[in-house]
């Protein structure tokens, strides 16, 4: 067990040094630099100044002298400063990433919910029209971009309707949720939450296409399984055969899905944060590329990078609780 848990460590640490290594390199082949970007808004700054500043930033030295000295300091926790708002950027990436994270949460329940009642019916009702159901979802959930159901939710919940506010954040959900229960007072938690239904929405729309069109191929393959059929000849109830045996044996493929989706999520909401402008890290990333500040967007890939192999960590755990007969190699 020791030496399974320090191999998957031991490659965690190489693809985060070839994330920084690759980030190090690719950001410095986007035309200009940030001083071009600082002197086009302050007309009095001269070349030498614009070279005093750039010596200054590091940004005269080689890709391997940059990814040196950016390594070291990424050890001691310094992931430098903000070229543009010249603060910290683990400060900003500390601000930012809650509200992404809790939006990815929402989304990942929401999606779970929906997508495996939905799958575990289509399985049991294979041929029906609840089948049918269920397929046409899933291709509506997988041929339909994010942003335009985003959109499109906007149009109709927010302008039309006036349900739902269009973009904005009010804080975390899940604090406004304890205050809610302290003072007994449902209108705190709705005031938060009602700003993660869409993006939630948005995010979670082609996840459950996904994941329910798999726990329907996973069940139905598992229903035709021996235990199954013995089971049923014992006498134990649908019900139970459905959940404890079926389900259960199912959801291995559904845990490795949802931890890849989950990782995405948390790096891969650039478009959902912009069209609600939503303050997370994606849009951080995005602000900080249209400025060109290094720090910033270097900072944000390696954190995305070391969030997506830790939730990759934690679904090799749950493989053990959930199917014990899964070994490591």
């Amino acid at each position: 067990m020791v030496r399974q848990i320090a191999s998957r460590l031991f490659y965690a640490i190489v693809i985060l040094l070839g994330v920084i290594l690759v980030v190090s390199s690719l950001v410095k082949l986007v035309p200009g630099d940030p001083v071009d970007v600082l002197a086009a808004g302050n007309p009095a700054m001269t070349v030498a100044d614009m070279e005093v500043l750039r010596e200054r930033m590091g940004l005269n030295r080689s890709v391997p002298e940059q990814f040196v000295a950016y390594l070291g300091q990424a050890v001691q926790g310094d992931l430098g400063t903000s070229i543009r708002q010249g603060v910290p950027v683990m400060t900003l990436i500390l601000e930012r990433l809650p509200a992404t994270v809790e939006l990815a949460l929402w989304a990942v329940v929401l999606a779970s919910v929906i997508a495996i009642p939905l799958g575990v019916l289509t399985a049991l009702k294979r041929g029906t029209w609840v089948d049918y159901v269920g397929t046409f979802v899933a291709v509506l959930g997988v041929s339909m971009p994010g942003f335009l159901l985003a959109v499109l939710m906007i149009l109709w919940f927010s302008v039309e309707l006036r349900w739902l506010p269009a973009s904005g954040y009010r804080g975390s959900a899940l604090a406004a949720f304890g205050q809610a229960i302290i003072e007994r007072d449902p209108a705190v938690f709705w005031n938060a939450f009602r700003y993660f239904i869409l993006p939630a929405i948005s995010l979670a729309f082609v996840m459950i296409a996904v994941n329910a069109r798999l726990i329907r191929s996973a069940m139905l393959e598992v229903l035709e399984q021996d235990y199954i059929t013995f089971a049923a000849a014992k006498g134990v109830p649908g019900f139970v055969i459905v959940i404890r045996h079926a389900l259960r044996n199912a959801l291995l493929p559904v845990v490795t899905i949802v931890g890849l989706q989950l990782g995405a999520l948390l790096s891969g909401t650039v478009v959902i944060e912009t069209v609600f402008a939503w303050p997370g890290i994606g849009r951080l990333a995005v602000d900080a590329i249209h400025v060109r500040d290094y720090p910033v967007i270097q900072a944000v890939v390696l954190v995305s990078a070391l969030l997506f192999i830790v939730i990759n960590l934690v679904v090799d755990g749950l493989y053990r609780v959930i199917d014990p007969r899964v070994r490591d190699d």
